[in-house]
């Protein structure tokens, strides 16, 4: 292997020379309809298997079912009690509000093979390697009655099925087994052309690890929605006592459909369709790369970390400088967010797409005080907008569905409203069965900060019929709820209850206090949706009157302020914190990703940002790190982002899957982010991170390097998306700009500036590149 070839899979490449020992040392695989764990056995291969449409539940007759308080009169007496100071008993009425939890995303399943007659004890020489470049998992062994033995897995991009491909020197036959994580599993092959199948019912209701509920997981077969996995192999095969047993050849190919269905539905023949349309590896090779090698970012490698297998490089690290790791993990960030999230799919939960526990983390759904927001903030930029839609698509619909039903009947108030958690079905109303923590549960702005992706995906494409049609009457009903909410005295509003998502406040007795008036993040929010809802206006012609309703409304709402320790306050008083060290920095939402703090236009305000992110403390949890790295590249601080970035890159303090208590971030083996445990929103706020350090373009200039790493004084990024269609390619030496090409969908003026280009105007005309060489740069 030539050292360019070395170098490049440095970047985007993730190899191991030992087995898997446990699930985040599996390597990952997706086509954001299904996906696999693959853990690289030698003598065979285990494949965990999941479906992105498979979830506990089903669809919602009644949105606040469970709750015990719900309309006009119970957040009446809420607010009331609010304003009479007494907490005790807001909070206490604000618990009879709540619903039962939202559902869970579902382990679906595990395949195993092994090739008969093959001793795993007698292999040697396994190799496992996740090519991000292709989507395909690779492992590799000698074998003594087979020769050398080469798997391959990948999720396959044309026909959606997973595919396992194994080739030896020397015919070999391969035993295969479908087993289930439900307990109405079965293996009921009926003939040998109908392949191997398994189906089961799937669980009605599974509440998360973490609740207090007796009820635990409840299955209902004759209401509950079906599961099925269906593995057709392409040699001559035979399915005797639920193992399909193949002939033997040096080349099999096993294609694996998994489907779901409503109860009285048919997910065996759906996941046979999936399995019989076969995956050609070349066709799937050309359509990952489509979307994969629009955004690349080279970084040098050391001569000494590009031999070694991927954990050792981690711990390499530790003591000296990878640059090239960091590329391969914002490369791994986009790589998982096409596995997880693609059209016709479902949004990308806490896991992404994969997840082996009943229940999963936290049930490995949707959290919206933050984590679904983070998954999506690299799709625009690194050039995935295709990976954004299930977002978009299940944020229209939660809008004029269960959102709309939420707000109305729960609060008697106009447009929607989604609090803290969330599912496919679209639970919008408060979770926790009476005995949530209301500093998580009471949260009604979640539909508020999900409407303004739609907002930014038309600063991005500039798609003026998807601003109309689809983005349009989200805001609006996000905009009507909004002043449903804000309460006023013609002088003043504020927002109640209001929460700072996961955290509290201390009262005069330093009691803990989780709700009250106006936290700051609320303020922002609604400011940011106002000002949405303004420009869209000015784009669409309209001149609807709630616009400025809404405007006038959000105007009287509490300024930010910078509290007696020189942050910026959590809440419209300044309170001390309960938490000194949360991970939550709720409050700072102005820095990133709303773009209402800047430190050319609030330096003051800039200034006791940066302040409220270094008083927070220097450790936190995985995603939280990613967020204070995005947040310190908007301040300009690229030492900072370094800082934040290498944090997120130590390798966890424990291998478990979710056995520490110590909210340490990192990485597991197979550079899954540690919250712990393992949540895909830390990679992929890396990978946002990464690109906010290279280009920005929020506040109408186009920043080139505005936060770049001193230690990064070399390299280049391909494909980074900026606002307005703009696609930069950027090269730099010395930390100084040597060559910018910008390409434009569409004619327009940008103000651009960087380290070795003075700021300076440029006109794009559409579809026509321009380049600016180093000759053209004031040194």
């Amino acid at each position: 292997m030539s050292m360019s070839t070395k170098r490049s899979d440095a970047l985007h490449t993730l190899r191991y020379r030992s087995a898997s020992a446990r699930w985040t040392d599996a390597l990952p695989v997706g086509n954001g309809l299904r996906a696999a764990m693959c853990e690289g056995r030698a003598g065979g291969e285990r494949l965990l298997l999941n479906d992105t449409t498979a979830w506990s539940g089903g669809v919602i007759d009644d949105p606040l079912a469970g709750a015990l308080d719900r309309g006009p009169a119970a957040i009446a007496a809420v607010r009331e009690a609010i304003g009479a100071g007494d907490l005790d008993r807001a909070e206490a009425l604000v618990a009879r509000q709540q619903t039962p939890w939202a559902q869970a995303f579902l382990p679906f399943g595990t395949l195993e093979v092994s090739l008969a007659g093959v001793d795993a004890a007698r292999t040697s020489g396994l190799e496992r390697t996740l090519d991000l470049r292709t989507g395909i998992a690779t492992h590799t062994y000698k074998a003594p009655d087979a020769g050398r033995v080469t798997h391959e897995t990948w999720a396959d991009a044309v026909t959606g099925a997973i595919a396992h491909r194994i080739t030896a020197e020397t015919p070999v036959s391969l035993e295969v087994r479908l087993t289930g994580p439900f307990p109405s599993a079965s293996a009921t092959p009926s003939s040998d052309e109908a392949g191997l199948t398994a189906h089961w019912h799937l669980p009605v209701d599974v509440p998360p690890g973490h609740a207090a509920s007796s009820a635990g997981i409840r299955y209902d077969e004759a209401r509950g929605r079906r599961g099925a996995v269906v593995v057709l192999a392409s040699t001559a095969s035979a399915i005797t006592g639920g193992v399909l047993r193949t002939a033997a050849a040096t080349t099999h190919l096993l294609t694996i459909g998994t489907a779901t269905a409503d109860a009285g539905g048919d997910a065996v023949a759906e996941a046979r369709a999936v399995a019989g349309a076969g995956a050609e590896a070349d066709e799937h090779v050309v359509a990952h790369r489509a979307l994969y090698e629009r955004c690349v970012l080279d970084l040098p490698s050391p001569a000494e970390s590009v031999d070694l297998d991927t954990d050792e490089r981690v711990l390499r690290a530790q003591e000296h400088d990878d640059q090239g790791l960091a590329a391969l993990s914002f490369h791994y960030g986009r790589y998982l967010l096409m596995s997880s999230s693609r059209p016709g799919g479902l949004p990308a939960n806490l896991q992404g797409i994969w997840n082996a526990e009943l229940p999963g983390p936290w049930s490995s759904g949707y959290t919206a005080n933050i984590n679904l927001q983070m998954a999506y903030w690299p799709a625009e930029t690194t050039g995935l907008a295709e990976c954004h839609l299930p977002l978009l698509e299940f944020i229209a619909r939660v809008s004029e569905g269960t959102g709309a039903t939420t707000a109305r009947e729960l609060y008697g108030a106009d447009g929607w409203v989604l609090h803290h958690n969330t599912d496919p079905w679209g639970h919008a109303a408060a979770v926790g069965e009476g005995v949530g923590d209301p500093s998580w549960s009471t949260w009604p702005m979640g539909g508020v900060w999900l409407s303004l992706h739609l907002w930014e995906r038309w600063l991005f494409d500039g798609d003026l019929d998807a601003l109309r049609e689809r983005a349009w009457p989200v805001l609006e009903r996000a905009a009507r709820f909004a002043s449903s909410w804000i309460q006023s005295d013609g002088e003043r509003a504020w927002t109640s209850p209001s929460s700072s998502p996961e955290h509290r406040w201390l009262d005069a007795d330093g009691i803990p206090r989780a709700i009250g008036l106006t936290a700051t993040m609320d303020a922002e929010l609604l400011r940011a949706l106002s000002a949405a809802c303004r420009q869209a206006a000015a784009v669409l012609g309209r001149e609807d009157a709630w616009v400025g309703d809404l405007a006038a409304l959000v105007d009287l709402l509490p300024p930010l302020a910078i509290s007696a320790q020189g942050r910026i306050q959590e809440w419209a008083r300044d309170v001390p914190d309960a938490e000194p060290e949360h991970r939550h920095l709720s409050h700072l939402v102005g820095v990133f990703p709303l773009g209402l703090i800047t430190p050319d236009a609030e330096p003051e305000l800039a200034a006791a940002a940066a302040a409220s992110i270094l008083g927070r403390g220097p450790e936190s949890t995985g995603w939280a790190l990613a967020w204070r790295a995005l947040m310190w590249a908007r301040l300009h601080e690229g030492n900072r982002v370094h800082e934040q970035l290498w944090m997120l890159l130590r390798p966890v303090p424990s291998p478990g899957a979710h056995d520490s208590a110590e909210q340490r971030g990192g990485v597991y083996r197979n550079l899954f982010s540690a919250h712990p445990p393992f949540q895909i929103d830390g990679n992929l706020g890396f990978t946002a991170a990464v690109a906010e350090s290279l280009v920005q373009s929020h506040d109408g200039m186009l920043r080139l390097l505005p936060a770049l790493p001193e230690a990064w004084q070399e390299g280049s990024v391909h494909g980074i998306r900026a606002r307005g269609g703009v696609v930069v390619d950027v090269a730099w030496a010395s930390g100084r700009i040597r060559r910018v090409a910008l390409h434009s969908t569409r004619s327009l003026t940008l103000r651009v500036h960087g380290p070795g280009l003075p700021e300076r105007s440029v006109q794009l005309s559409a579809d026509q590149p321009m380049t600016i060489e180093t000759k053209e740069l004031a040194w």
